[in-house]
């Protein structure tokens, strides 16, 4: 018997900065099981949701909102 059957997904990189902003600007994004949360450089939660690239898109999108 196979025991990668049992095996659950590897989530040992959950933060994971790949935008073009700065890392002080940039919101962090980490996957808890399969959610994923956006906090903006002060840890307040901006977004939590299943779809990664809705809360990337979301976050970027309110990190200009409140810049300006």
């Amino acid at each position: 018997m196979s025991s990668t059957g049992r095996k659950g997904k590897d989530n040992g990189n959950t933060q994971q900065h790949e935008g073009s902003l700065s890392r002080s600007k940039q919101p962090t994004i980490v996957e808890r099981g399969k959610k994923f949360a956006a906090y903006d450089k002060f840890g307040k939660l901006i977004i939590l949701g299943y779809n990664r690239r809705i809360v990337e898109e979301y976050a970027n999108d309110q990190r200009i909102f409140r810049s300006q």
